[in-house]
């Protein structure tokens, strides 16, 4: 490659040379061909004016030798007949024409001859008083011969440039293709994923050069990195959501798509790019979708909620937001974020069921006082032992009403997250004693022993003392409400390193398995009419795994129908210092003596 540039330009410039030495010679030989001939007419003139001097009379063919030696010109010198009389030259002139002869006197006309070697002559002739004619003739100059010595001169010189010239281009040609190579090489480095590449050992003459690619690829470097940086982010990004996302062109077909898209309809998406739509996801609903919010042109946000797949092959509701993508102003396609919103539509549905159960749960008592006021109105207030009945039923009822009312709305503010409430520190064991000591009355009516003890060293919880004992009431009441008659109540308070442990069992009716994983449910009962009987709202268990989680625990359920239930709940011990603990535990200690 270097040796053919080099080459061509210096063929190129051998072209140039040899016209402009041709040129130079042609017009060097044009200029000593014009000197010859003002030369030759010179001497003709010269020549006239001297032959009517006797000097060249006496003695004309000497003046004529003498001039010719001077001039190294040639001449012939004819009789009136045409005869040459003398010559001082072995050529064999002709007698000039008539034409010639007879424009020979006055302008002396120049003319062209050639010799017996084919060389041209220029040529005059001088016609004398006597009628004998005197022709003078010189070699015409030819372009190879105009500069002479020095023509080969100037070949020498450009020979010389020339050499030079290839030498330097060749050389040059060189370094740019080392440069080229070098540049071609970390490029294709660079294709590779080798960004550190570099140019190196760049020859004289090109380090600048390479200096400079080498700053510029390094800004290329950086940029390469801080897009690869803001790739990872943006696919973390895209990894992390739990939203599909879904690119197609005008064609429906998919032009980008992420992992989840493909979880949320329940097929593979690894192969997705360029397929049609309809062949990757096989979803009616879907490819409407796309062509709807395609064809809307308002560029406004196209909603639509339709069906996906579970991994188990289930029906699981989807929202899709549709937007046209635009180049140039014109359609390119359509850009969509898929949500999964089970949750959500199990939110609705636990806000519909909620309202539902609260109407239901609030109309039975309501229901229950209306009738008895209406019956307390219609004359019964005048029977004094059936009014007094009537207003104990109401009283009942109302005392229900404001439980359930009270449970809605603690259950409300725990839900909301909201509510602040004070946290410190709780002896768990002691709170139980007092719970036990304030249901002791509860307990001995429905003839069921509660057996709970302190430990020998307070076991301390974080907590809110109301919430504390709300849990507590909760668990204990139940315990002691769906008891049999002299049946019993267990209550213990244990730990370990980082746990303390609430274990509330009963030998009461128990729960059969299929109740026990809505057993946290609101509004959920086992048995209704034996709930509603002892004035159960259905919220208290709902309440206590709401206190639970609040605390970062957790709640077990174990039954065995006929036997009993017991509750085992599991929450993170507070750290206490040793002061603390030591005056805890004679604080203890004060209060088991004065029992």
């Amino acid at each position: 490659m270097r040796l053919r540039a080099a080459l061509i330009a210096t063929l190129l410039n051998v072209i140039v040379c040899s016209l402009l030495i041709a040129a130079c010679s042609i017009t060097a030989a044009s200029i000593q061909n014009s000197i010859i001939e003002e030369e030759m007419r010179m001497i003709c003139r010269l020549t006239g004016d001297l032959s009517a001097k006797s000097e060249f009379q006496d003695a004309p063919l000497d003046y004529l030798n003498g001039i010719s030696e001077e001039g190294n010109i040639l001449f012939a010198y004819f009789e009136e007949d045409g005869t040459v009389a003398y010559q001082n030259n072995s050529f064999e002139f002709d007698f000039p024409t008539e034409e010639q002869r007879s424009h020979s006197t006055g302008d002396h006309k120049v003319y062209k001859i050639k010799n017996e070697f084919g060389e041209k002559l220029t040529c005059v002739s001088k016609t004398f008083d006597d009628g004998t004619v005197v022709m003078f003739a010189k070699k015409t100059v030819i372009a190879a011969e105009a500069m002479g010595s020095f023509l080969w001169l100037m070949i020498l010189i450009v020979m010389a440039a020339l050499v030079l010239q290839f030498t330097i281009i060749y050389r040059s040609v060189a370094r740019s293709d080392s440069m080229v190579e070098s540049i071609m090489r970390v490029l294709e480095d660079f294709t590779e994923g080798k960004f550190d590449s570099r140019i190196k050992n760049a020859v004289a003459g090109s380090q600048t050069v390479a200096a400079k690619y080498n700053a510029t690829l390094s800004r290329v470097q950086d940029r390469v990195f801080n897009q690869q940086r803001k790739n990872r982010i943006f696919g973390q990004v895209i990894n992390q959501m739990k939203t599909g996302i879904i690119t197609v062109d005008n064609d429906l077909r998919v032009g980008f798509t992420t992992n989840i898209t493909g979880d949320l309809f329940g097929v593979d998406t690894t192969e997705a790019e360029n397929q049609s739509i309809a062949s990757v996801f096989n979803n009616e609903d879907l490819e409407n979708a796309f062509r709807e919010a395609m064809g809307s042109n308002t560029g406004n946000m196209y909603v639509k909620e339709i069906e996906g797949m579970t991994p188990a092959g289930g029906v699981r509701p989807l929202r899709i937001y549709a937007s046209p993508l635009y180049r140039e102003g014109k359609s390119a396609g359509v850009i969509a974020v898929i949500e999964d919103i089970t949750e959500i539509k199990k939110l609705e549905q636990l806000r519909t069921d909620f309202a539902a159960n609260v109407s239901h749960e609030m109309k039975t008592p309501l229901t229950s006082i209306k009738g008895f006021v209406e019956t307390l109105q219609a004359g019964a207030v005048d029977n004094h032992e059936m009014a007094r009945k009537f207003l104990n039923i109401i009283m009942i009822e109302a005392d229900r009403l404001t439980r359930l009312i009270n449970d809605i709305l603690s259950i409300t503010k725990m839900e909301s997250g909201n509510e602040n409430v004070e946290i410190k520190k709780i002896a768990l064991d002691r709170a139980v004693m007092e719970v036990c000591d304030l249901l002791k009355i509860h307990a001995e009516e429905k003839e069921v022993k509660v057996n709970a003890s302190p430990n020998p060293t307070p076991s301390f919880v974080m907590g809110n003392p109301d919430r504390i004992k709300q849990l507590l009431i909760n668990l204990i009441e139940n315990a002691i409400k769906y008891n049999k008659v002299g049946g019993s109540v267990t209550v213990k308070v244990f730990e370990d390193d980082e746990h303390i442990y609430l274990n509330v069992s009963d030998t009461g009716i128990g729960v059969k398995e299929e109740h026990l994983k809505r057993l946290f449910e609101r509004f959920y009962r086992v048995d209704k009419g034996r709930s509603r009987a002892m004035g159960g709202t259905g919220l208290g268990l709902a309440i206590v795994k709401h206190i639970v989680n609040s605390m970062g625990g957790f709640i077990e359920v174990n039954s065995k129908y006929g036997e009993g239930t017991e509750f085992l709940v599991t929450l993170l011990k507070a750290r206490e210092e040793p002061a603390l603990i030591e005056e805890n535990t004679e604080n203890a200690e004060n209060m088991e003596d004065s029992e």
